[in-house]
């Protein structure tokens, strides 16, 4: 009798060792080089010009036209690299930083400018548009 192939295959691979990294008992295994993982965001460096939203396929980055800069949500993120491709001043970078599971879509790991962190930018935003205010009633004295 002929064994079927898929039942030799089956069979074959009982006593193989796993393929995957046993990733929970033991340490990770190091990410290669050109790993997609994590979106980095850099506000400082965002000029609001809006490319990464146009670009983004899954639709996780969001406009927030108060601070002209925008705000992520990765947990809907495919981690596809276009929006760090064509951002033109390198404000956003994709990291090696994998351990993103959560029982929560809105937990703040999965978040970039949140509504606490935009306030304060406007309130700076405010702040520095009225030093420039005073400055320019000063030299019109």
């Amino acid at each position: 009798m002929k064994v079927p192939p898929t039942l030799s295959t089956v069979l074959g691979n009982l006593f193989k060792k796993p393929a995957t990294n046993p990733f929970p008992k033991k340490e990770p295994i190091p990410t290669p080089e050109g790993f997609r993982g994590k979106l980095v965001y850099y506000v400082d460096k965002c000029v609001g010009c809006r490319l990464c939203v146009t670009v983004c396929p899954a639709g996780v980055i969001e406009y927030v036209p108060e601070v002209k800069k925008v705000t992520f949500w990765l947990g809907r993120c495919v981690f596809c690299q276009q929006c760090v491709d064509v951002c033109p001043v390198n404000a956003i970078e994709m990291s090696d930083n994998f351990l993103l599971a959560t029982h929560d879509k809105y937990d703040d790991n999965l978040r970039w400018l949140k509504e606490n962190e935009v306030e304060d930018l406007i309130k700076e935003q405010r702040r520095k548009e009225e030093v420039k205010k005073q400055k320019v009633e000063e030299k019109g004295k």
